[in-house]
């Protein structure tokens, strides 16, 4: 189980670097490979004495989720205000509801 729990620390280290990097293609492989380890730490079984390693883990792990999930909002963000400065500049409309600051 702690084995799996390093796998998902490092995929979710890439994770978060492909965010910084805002390379869309790598968010998307790095997005899959934590869900691949997501699932195999899910099948793992809890090995008698290590519940402390874990809960430690998984303390660092829920504050890079949480640090991920604001780097996607930043982005998504970003990319909504430069798609509605696009429509501005064309005089179009944009298809969803506009974005207030």
């Amino acid at each position: 189980m702690i084995e799996q729990m390093h796998e998902v620390q490092a995929k979710l280290d890439l994770l978060v670097g492909a965010l910084d990097g805002h390379d869309a293609g790598a968010i998307v492989s790095a997005t899959e490979d934590l869900a691949t380890a997501v699932i195999l730490f899910r099948g793992a079984g809890v090995p008698a004495g290590s519940e402390m390693q874990a809960r430690a883990l998984i303390g660092k792990t829920l504050g890079q989720l949480e640090a991920a999930a604001i780097r996607i909002n930043v982005l998504k963000n970003w990319t909504r205000q430069r798609i509605d400065m696009n429509h501005a500049i064309r005089g179009t409309q944009p298809r969803g509801p506009a974005l207030t600051y």
